[in-house]
């Protein structure tokens, strides 16, 4: 009679592991669902989930664990009450000529630089969605391509009578199509230029922030006392991603987890560098007083290193100066000179284009642009720290 009853409640559990198995492969199946129902319907909004979350299959664990949060999609009508009066005002244009807008958002939504603008966005915690700052984008464009359009044609129909009608026109097109799609590239260098100069004073504020976190860390306090700490102190952009961290952890998520999404979210090697040992320091059981004070040094090491690469590079640079703003302005007036002077007919300096108007072209717009390129590019290659 036991041998049956055994029996009985084996091929029981059996059907009850098998079912609990098929609940668990339904629910997983349910997950997927809603990964791709909300991946659709995110993208529609503007949003690429692989960008924001960093993995598409972490999403997945925070919504099988029932950790994920409702996501909140601004929408384009949303601009109309932004806090900026000239973002409001940009986005009552954009819904007023919304039969000229939209589709020129859907081209603009071509580019590649799209793919990418929900992470930039999120990285530099810019509070806008990608398709309000799509919407943004293309309000400027269209009013960029109005006003160019009507000033081009002012100047060139007003200087330029004798040439014909359709030169004219086409040249007024094409120039005004050329400085709409500067501006849209501009457009979508904001966010990843923002996030960029967020990663860089992450940076100089980091050395100080880990040797702060390894005293209080000394002190007896536990990681998540000292990670609000952090994010109370005056570290300006390091304590705001502190501040993120923590809400991530107050809602659910674990330690290890949020940090590892700051590191992905952050345009800092050095602290996603950190946060890395950090990370392998509470899976391994590391004493993490003593790991921050050497991360604090590493960084503080490479941050010299910046600076002394740095300026041995402007040796170089300033010898590119040098000869761009004085060498070369020199020889061309040397040459303009030379061919102004009477000298005999058929000479080769006679067939230099160094007449008054190539001459003033050259002073006064070239070389202008040229030097401030050369300024600008030595302004961005500048360390940040």
């Amino acid at each position: 009679m036991s041998k049956k009853i055994d029996k009985l409640r084996k091929i029981i559990e059996e059907k009850k592991e098998k079912k609990d198995q098929k609940k668990a492969s339904a629910d997983m199946d349910e997950v997927e669902r809603i990964v791709e129902k909300m991946k659709r319907r995110y993208s529609e909004e503007g949003m690429e989930m692989e960008e924001v979350g960093g993995r598409l299959k972490e999403l997945r664990g925070i919504i099988a664990e029932g950790k994920q949060t409702e996501l909140e999609v601004q929408t384009v009508e949303d601009l109309k009450v932004f806090s900026s009066p000239l973002v409001r005002q940009l986005g009552k244009f954009y819904l007023t000529l919304k039969a000229v807008t939209k589709p020129l958002e859907k081209i603009i939504s071509k580019l590649p630089q799209v793919k990418q603008l929900s992470f930039y966005l999120y990285s530099a915690n810019m509070k806008i969605s990608a398709k309000q700052f799509l919407a943004i984008i293309t309000s400027v464009a269209l009013i960029v391509f109005v006003f160019s359009t009507i000033l081009l044609s002012l100047l060139i129909f007003t200087f330029f009578q004798q040439a014909p009608l359709i030169t004219k026109s086409l040249l007024v097109l094409i120039v005004s199509l050329m400085l709409t799609f500067i501006t849209i590239i501009i457009g979508f260098l904001i966010p990843r230029r923002k996030a960029m100069s967020r990663g860089d004073a992450v940076s100089r504020e980091l050395p100080f922030a880990l040797r702060h976190m390894a005293t209080e860390l000394k002190s007896g306090l536990g990681l998540y006392r000292t990670i609000q700490t952090i994010a109370m102190a005056d570290y300006g952009e390091l304590s705001e991603e502190f501040s993120r961290t923590i809400n991530e952890i107050e809602e659910g998520t674990d330690t290890k987890l949020a940090l590892r999404h700051m590191a992905l979210r952050t345009q800092s090697k050095a602290l996603r560098n950190s946060l890395i040992h950090v990370i392998r320091a509470l899976r391994t059981g590391g004493n993490l007083s003593v790991i921050m004070n050497d991360i604090a040094d590493d960084v503080s090491f490479s941050l010299k290193m910046k600076i002394k690469d740095f300026s041995q590079k402007m040796n170089f640079f300033g010898t590119i100066f040098i000869y761009l703003a004085i060498v070369i302005p020199v020889f061309i007036s040397i040459l303009g000179g030379i061919k102004i002077t009477p000298i005999q007919s058929g000479s080769v300096f006679q067939s230099l284009p160094l007449d008054t108007p190539v001459m003033i072209v050259f002073f006064v717009v070239f070389m202008p642009m040229l030097l401030t390129y050369l300024v600008f590019f030595i302004s961005l290659s500048q360390p940040k720290v």
